[in-house]
Parts: C-alpha cells; sequence; structure tokens
C-alpha cells in the first residue's frame, strides 16, 4: 500500500491503489446505503449542541430565585443580562481558536477539546459563592459554544450522505431542544447546587463519547491524505468501495484551491462566498432578534409578568416539550420540502404570536380592560406558537446552510465568522431586549419583533437558495454559477 506521506503528495492516489483493488469493476455490486454509522457519529457529536442548549437555557428556571435573593448568590437584572451574555463574549475567542484547530489537528480532535472548558465550568457553577463566579462559568461555556458552533454543523454535513444530510444537520438541534426540556423540568424541581451537579454529567460523557467519533474524509482530502480520507469514506458509508464519492471530494476540493491557496479573506474575496456570507449571517441575524433569544433566557420571567393563569415552571416545561417536537417534525420535513419553505413557513408563523403578544400586554398594562382575566393563557399560547414555528425553520436551519453553502476550504473560517456575529448579536439582543422592555415595555418590545419578523421573511423569499437533495459540490457549482449570471 502507498505510504501516507506519498499519499499526501499524490492526487492520482485515485487511480492507483483504488483501481487496483478493484481491477475487475464488471464484478462490483451496487451496494445498499448504509446510514448506521452516520446517525452514530451525528449522536456523539449532537452532545455538543446539547451543551449549547444547557448553557443557553441553563438561567431560565433559576433566574426569578437569583432575583428575589433568597439564594447564596443574588443578582440584579442589570448582572443577569451579563450572566447571559457573557456565554456569547466567550463565544467570540472560542469560535477563532476552534477554527484554526479543527484546520490543524482536524474536526474530531476540535470536538474533543471543546468539551473540556464545558466542564471547568459546570464545576465552577456548582461551587459558586458571586456573581462573579457565574461571570467566569459562562465566558468559560461561552468558549466551547463558540467552538461547537464552528466545528459541529461541518462536522455533522462532511460526514452525511446527501441523502440524509438536511435531516442528520436537523438533528443534532434536537439534542440541543432537548437539552432544554431537561433544563427546565431539572431546574423546576432540584435546588440550584443540585441542578448545578445534574448538568455537569452531560459535559463528562460529552468528553468520553467524543474519542469515538470518525474523523471527516474532507478533512483527509484537505490534508491530501487519500488513504485516510478512504478509510474514513468506506467506515461511514459502509461500503468496501467508495471511489465514485472519493472522486468528487478530490475534484471538488482540487477545483477550490485551483486559483489561490485559501484563507480566511477569501470569505469576502469572491462573489458565491459573499452572497453565501450574507445569507447565513441575515438568518442568525433574524434568529437572535426576533424574539427567540430573549424568550429563551426570560421566558418565566415573561409569564410571571404576563399573570398567567397556569404555573410558571409548568409554562416552561410544556413550551420546551412542544420546542423539542416541533424540532423532530421538522428533521423528517426538511429533506421533503426543503429549506426555503420552512424558513419562509417559519418567520410567518412568528408573525401571529408575536402580535398576539404585543396586544396582550398593551390591554393588561396601558389600557388596563377589564376582561384581561379572561386572557390569561394567551402568553402560554402564543409562546408555544411562537416556539413551533421558529424550531420549524428559523432556530436549526441557518446552521444547516453553514454546513451546505460553504466551500470546504473556507468552510471553517465562515463558522467562526458566523459565530462571532451571533455572539455579538446575541449579546445585543439581550441587552436590546432588556433595556426596551424595562423603558417601554412589553407592548413596544414585541411590536418591533414583528417588524424585524417580517423582514427577514421578505429576504428569505427574494435571496435563500433551495439546496434540497444536491451535494456540497452541486451547492457550489449553482452558487458560482448564479453569481457569474448576475454580473
Amino acid at each position: 500500500m502507498t505510504s501516507t506521506n506519498e499519499n499526501s503528495q499524490n492526487w492520482n492516489y485515485k487511480y492507483t491503489d483504488v483501481e487496483n483493488k478493484d481491477e475487475n469493476e464488471s464484478t462490483i455490486v451496487q451496494e445498499k446505503s448504509n446510514y448506521m454509522q452516520e446517525y452514530l457519529s451525528t449522536f456523539i457529536s449532537s452532545f455538543g449542541m446539547f451543551m449549547v442548549g444547557l448553557h443557553f437555557s441553563w438561567i431560565a428556571p433559576i433566574l426569578p430565585t437569583l432575583l428575589s435573593g433568597t439564594f447564596k448568590v443574588q443578582i440584579t437584572m442589570e448582572q443577569s443580562v451579563w450572566v447571559i451574555s457573557l456565554l456569547q463574549i466567550g463565544a467570540i475567542p472560542g469560535s477563532i481558536l476552534a477554527s484554526f484547530l479543527s484546520n490543524y489537528c482536524g474536526r474530531k480532535k476540535t470536538i474533543v477539546l471543546i468539551s473540556i472548558p464545558y466542564v471547568v465550568s459546570s464545576i465552577i457553577s456548582i461551587f459558586a459563592e458571586n456573581v462573579w463566579h457565574y461571570y467566569l462559568a459562562r465566558f468559560l461555556a461561552g468558549l466551547s459554544v463558540g467552538g461547537t458552533y464552528s466545528v459541529i454543523p461541518m462536522y455533522v454535513s462532511e460526514i452525511s450522505s446527501s441523502e440524509v444530510r438536511g435531516l442528520l444537520s436537523t438533528s443534532v438541534h434536537i439534542s440541543l431542544k432537548f437539552a432544554v426540556i431537561l433544563v427546565y423540568i431539572s431546574g423546576a424541581y432540584l435546588p440550584i447546587v443540585e441542578y448545578g451537579i445534574f448538568c455537569a454529567i452531560f459535559p463528562i460523557l460529552m468528553f468520553v463519547f467524543s474519542f469515538f467519533l470518525p474523523e471527516t474524509p474532507y478533512y483527509y482530502v484537505v490534508k491530501q491524505d487519500l488513504e485516510l480520507a478512504e478509510k474514513s469514506l468506506k467506515f461511514l458509508r459502509k461500503k468496501s468501495n467508495v471511489r465514485n464519492e472519493l472522486d468528487c471530494l478530490i475534484e471538488g476540493y482540487k477545483e477550490e484551491t485551483a486559483r489561490v491557496k485559501q484563507s480566511f479573506w477569501d470569505l469576502f474575496k469572491f462573489d458565491y462566498n459573499r452572497k453565501s456570507l450574507l445569507i447565513v449571517f441575515t438568518l442568525v441575524l433574524a434568529q437572535q432578534w426576533t424574539g427567540g433569544k430573549a424568550f429563551l433566557s426570560y421566558i418565566q420571567v415573561i409569564f410571571k409578568d404576563g399573570n398567567s393563569s397556569i404555573a410558571v415552571e409548568s409554562c416552561g416545561i410544556i413550551v420546551s416539550v412542544i420546542n423539542f417536537t416541533t424540532v423532530i417534525i421538522c428533521g423528517s420535513l426538511i429533506d421533503r420540502l426543503g429549506r426555503r419553505k420552512l424558513l419562509c413557513f417559519s418567520c410567518f408563523g412568528m408573525l401571529i404570536p408575536l402580535s398576539a403578544l404585543s396586544i396582550y400586554f398593551y390591554l393588561q398594562n396601558v389600557a388596563k380592560v377589564e376582561y384581561i382575566e379572561y386572557l390569561r393563557l394567551t402568553p402560554l399560547i402564543a409562546l408555544v406558537s411562537f416556539k413551533i414555528a421558529f424550531a420549524m425553520g428559523i432556530s436549526p436551519l441557518p446552521f444547516v446552510l453553514l454546513g451546505e453553502l460553504f466551500p470546504t476550504s473556507v468552510k471553517a473560517h465562515a463558522g467562526s465568522f458566523i459565530t462571532i456575529c451571533m455572539s455579538f448579536l446575541g449579546v445585543a439582543a439581550n441587552k436590546m431586549y432588556q433595556t426596551v422592555s424595562t423603558e417601554f415595555g412589553y407592548p413596544p418590545t414585541f411590536g418591533m419583533f414583528v417588524v424585524l419578523d417580517t423582514l427577514a421573511l421578505i429576504f428569505i423569499y427574494f435571496m435563500v437558495p433551495e439546496t434540497k437533495g444536491l451535494t456540497l459540490e452541486e451547492i457550489q457549482m449553482n452558487l458560482r454559477k448564479s453569481t457569474k449570471q448576475k454580473k
């Protein structure tokens, strides 16, 4: 067998060693597709997104207690913004570091390294004595959150067959929503310290199981280690002959790097990369600024202020369970209906509950109408409806498209850049929500979300391409053609 060093210098590997092993091509029997290893690898890597869901929603069930002053750690509403936002501030250096590590030492090893700050953060949260300990824990967790968003969507898209790539890319967000359910249930019934111990179990599981992940064939092709690329494809596809797919990977990468050496600045240098960047950035902007971010952290406070007729803790659990179920439905529909249709449905479906919340709080807080007692279920119904629409598209699909629209050579850079943008947008969203709701009240706050959601819907309808059923190479080809035609 040709050595790895030789393979790294020889793009003709696919025409020599592969052909020698399959000399009589006429005897090759068409092998049935077997996605089991892809499912298993996606399940393990989804621990990363599980931790994202856990940390983003971690404060929601315990925030009323922390604000009430009945726990040893007491925080103000202003401090709560920073407890929430430091997670996303930490994501900025985390995404940059993960971007370089994923290209230098591989996607798998980077995922293993990502789990370490999660573990340390959980330990600090358990023993926290003041708000500064929470600040440190949240920043460290943010390092891993940034790395997760940079690497996990890329990893899943690179190991997936085109037939199930949409399903697998969406399924990692099922784990995120499942984490939210566990957070609301455990936070409602466990004391804060025991709640922290429960949450610390999962980063340890992530660290252990990540060692069993396979490296992606795309990464080996980028490193020109074609022998390992072939082995990785055979392992993932459960096939003895992967010659055609290996050929496509090699040709696709050679075409990407034919002109010049790829770098971070290629995100802005080429029209097709700029278009992809604009699309994903705008979707992330819509995700952060149309209410999803505010509802995730402040949902129980909203229920409390809305005088819900159902217990606040129960409302949070109901919303999280329905949200989880909806993401599963989205996973089953994404490869049937397509990304663009689901995104349009999602944004349109968010408009009605946002409008209902604005009207409800206007009637309660401004008009002070007498019959508002008969409408106490409105916050729960509206937030459930919002979460259904949000989870059907605008929540998971920006990261699906992040893994699909960018060439392999700049995908890690794109993931890092988008994660940094998402962190700034998330911090701004938290502060914007806290400031507007405090200064002007809930009606203008939800009205602002309605306007932003409408603008997002218009953008999606005219700008987002459909990638359903296409290989990553076909998506890149279509993007190049569309940008050339516009010129």
